[in-house]
């Protein structure tokens, strides 16, 4: 099973955090904080993508990410407010970059621009200098606490996603939105939100990303150090597999023979 990942977190001002450091982060832009009166200037190198994403509706400027930090800022008045939520996931390494763009597409406007919310998504290469093969693509995605339309932000908070259901619906979409782009290149592989006991595997052996270069090493013929560890986890997961068919085999017959 590849890598699975997704982490959800409050941008809080009671735990000093700010929505425009936070998009300053993710996206290595300069952005202005005008309730705490601090310019942020963070740059990244490891940005491959980002992106603004908004209702149909939502007034147009607010595509633009200083004016968009800015109008949040100004919807939450008290010095404690939420003021987004941060989800941080996993993205295959086998995958190109353009299918990690497509996940992070689907996944944010089914989830939150369906809703009426906005959001802002930056993918980081999460690059290893010394061995590509454990690199570690992962998105940052904010996204809003308030609905917004032609007037801007609703004066009500978006309370509706605070029902924890939210989280198991969240988790599960991003492991089909990684799964279907598995399937749509050809690869067998798949990701799940469950544990792998509630998957009803708890003995198995989780398996490795492969990177992208390794994977098409592999596909040509070529032999690689991850394609081989991938290879020798799945032959002991066989293995436990057989054990487990046996001694189920074993218990069968002794319900039968009592």
């Amino acid at each position: 099973m590849a890598n699975y990942h997704l982490e959800i977190q409050n941008v809080s001002r009671g735990k000093g955090r700010s929505f425009p450091r936070a998009a300053n982060y993710i996206t290595g832009e300069r952005i202005h904080d005008n309730y705490n009166d601090t310019t942020y200037y963070c740059q990244r190198q490891d940005v491959l993508y980002h992106e603004i994403f908004q209702p149909s509706t939502a007034p147009p400027e607010y595509h633009n990410l200083q004016k968009l930090c800015d109008e949040i800022d100004k919807a939450e008045k008290r010095y404690d407010a939420r003021t987004a939520r941060e989800f941080i996931g996993s993205l295959p390494n086998e995958l190109p970059t353009h299918e990690l763009i497509q996940i992070v597409k689907v996944y944010v406007s089914k989830n939150f621009v369906e809703h009426g919310l906005c959001a802002v998504a930056a993918i980081h290469e999460g690059r290893n200098k010394t061995d590509p093969s454990k690199n570690n693509p992962h998105v940052h995605i904010l996204v809003s606490t308030r609905t917004v339309g032609p007037e801007g932000f609703s004066k009500k908070k978006d309370r509706e996603h605070n029902n924890k259901k939210y989280i198991d619906i969240w988790r599960e979409d991003w492991a089909q939105a990684q799964n279907r782009a598995y399937e749509r290149n050809g690869h067998d592989i798949r990701v799940s939100h469950e544990s792998l006991e509630v998957q009803g595997k708890y003995d198995r052996e989780p398996t490795i990303h492969m990177s992208r270069i390794d994977w098409q090493k592999e596909k040509r013929g070529e032999r690689t150090i991850s394609g081989d560890r991938k290879r020798a986890i799945k032959k002991r997961n066989e293995e436990r597999i057989r054990e487990h068919q046996l001694r189920r085999d074993r218990s069968l017959e002794l319900d039968h023979s009592r």
